[in-house]
Formats: structure tokens, sequence, C-alpha cells
């Protein structure tokens, strides 16, 4: 049965996840990569159920609506909108998976599972990671990071590298937000360059900060003719340790080893990127 939509509330505990995207088109369509920003929006009610709605906005701050979801303990099931209705609920994730257990069994090449394992997030709370392989594809894993979701984002589930010779587009979580809060950056990126704010532009990823790890300097390296404002040290818990007007030689070595964003402000761009003081 296609479930309804029946009502909205709205939800202000928004979670949201910054992607890199690489497009594998041949010409003449797009080439290239990308940058989108999705996130959690207001609360629909459908069949009989609460979900939340999930937004996508991209480089040139279009927004549209993706579908919904919603969680029932280890599970939750997702519904993509089509752009007149939701369609029926498909389940996206379940934690409660196990080494040797398959999650899309029904496809070409389903996904099992090789490790469970536990990381610890940014704010120091434990969160249970199950990483799978595809089978039939050599070299392929996803992850998944419970009340996350996946490194290739939280709606690309079982999205395996395109090859460059197909037509398609691969996504990858960069980091993933609770309101202005970083909870958890991915290790393959161990960066978060979307801005913050609906009408912030994106920009390319093409600012470096070296050295990194850094003890006692850090430098910022910009290649694409952003035009600072500012530049700010914040730790994991948002507090600004310091400022500075300049992009080189940046005094650090008053601040304790641990993580750190450099928050790059420009004109109309805000950029943060993890580094590490040690």
């Amino acid at each position: 049965m296609t479930l309804a939509m029946l009502a909205i509330s709205l939800n202000t505990n928004a979670q949201e996840w910054y992607i890199y995207g690489v497009y594998t088109f041949s010409a003449p369509h797009p080439v290239g990569d990308f940058h989108e920003y999705h996130y959690q929006g207001e609360t629909v009610m459908l069949g009989g159920l609460d979900f939340q709605t999930i937004y996508v906005r991209n480089e040139n701050n279009q927004v549209h609506l993706a579908g919904a979801y919603h969680t029932d303990g280890d599970q939750i099931v997702y519904c993509k909108w089509n752009g007149a209705a939701y369609e029926d609920a498909e389940l996206l994730y379940d934690y409660d998976l196990e080494v040797g257990d398959y999650f899309h069994d029904d496809t070409d090449h389903p996904m099992q599972v090789t490790e469970v394992s536990t990381i610890t997030d940014l704010n120091g709370v434990a969160r249970k990671k199950i990483t799978f392989t595809f089978l039939g594809l050599t070299d392929v894993t996803e992850f998944w990071v419970e009340g996350i979701g996946s490194n290739r984002g939280f709606m690309n589930v079982g999205m395996w590298e395109a090859s460059p010779d197909s037509d398609g587009e691969m996504y990858h979580l960069l980091c993933y937000h609770e309101g202005n809060n970083v909870v958890f950056v991915n290790p393959e990126y161990n960066e978060c360059n979307l801005p913050y704010g609906i009408e912030e532009n994106l920009v390319e990823n093409n600012i470096n900060i070296y050295p990194n790890p850094a003890s006692q300097e850090v430098n910022i390296l910009i290649n694409n003719g952003l035009n600072i404002s500012s530049i700010e040290i914040i730790d994991l818990t948002g507090r600004v340790m310091l400022k500075s007007e300049k992009a080189v030689g940046i005094d650090i070595s008053d601040l304790p080893e641990g993580q750190y964003f450099v928050k790059i402000i420009g004109e109309t761009t805000i950029v943060r990127k993890l580094f590490i003081i040690k």
C-alpha cells in the first residue's frame, strides 16, 4: 500500500549530512565533482507513523524534498519522494546485523557484513560501526555508523563506486552535524568543508591546511581566490580558541593537543576543515 501524507509538524532537532559527490557521466552529461547539503526537515505522518523528512540543497542553493524516514528500534525505513507522492517504505538500515549477515540480498551485488566494531564520535558517544563488502565486486566496501548512516550519505545505502566509463554519480559523506554541533567526520576525508546556512555559497575542495598534524604553527593555502575576512580556530565543542586575520604562520602553540576546526570566513562563504594539534 502506498503511504499517504496525513499531517505535518515542525521538527527543530535538525540532523545534517555534508556530502561530496562525483559525476561519472560521459559527455555531454555532467562531469566533475559537486557538493550537497542534506538536512532533516519537518515531521510528516505516513501510514499512522511519524517520519522525518530529508531535504537536499545543491551548489546552486536549490532545495528539493528527497524523502522521509522512520526509526523503529535498530531499523530505519525510508520513503522516497517522487515529486508527487511518497513511494512505498523500504528498509534502509538494520543496525542489528552481525558478521556474515546479508543486506539487500535481492540485488546483483548483495552487501555482506564483514566487521562489527565500535567507534567514539566527537561528543564521546560510543556508536556501533558495521562494515560491508559487496559480493561480486572486488575491494568495494561500505560502512554504517549507528544513528548517522552510511559513509555514502544517509540516503545512499548500497551505492558502490561507479566505474569511470559508466554513467552515474557517486556520493561520499564528509561529516555529520546535529544542529551546529559536529558529531562525526568521515575518516576517509577528514574534513567538513561545506558552509553553514541556506544562503551561503559552496566552494571547491581546494583549501589545504599544513602541517597537519601541527604543533607550533599552522598555515592555510587557498587556491580558489577566496577573499578571507577572518580565520578562527574552533574546538570540537564549538568554542572559538583563537582568531587570525592572516593565513600563514598562525600560532597554535598555546592550544592543547586534540582535533580542531579551522573556520575560514569569506565575503559570501564559510569553510570548515579539520586539523590536529599534537
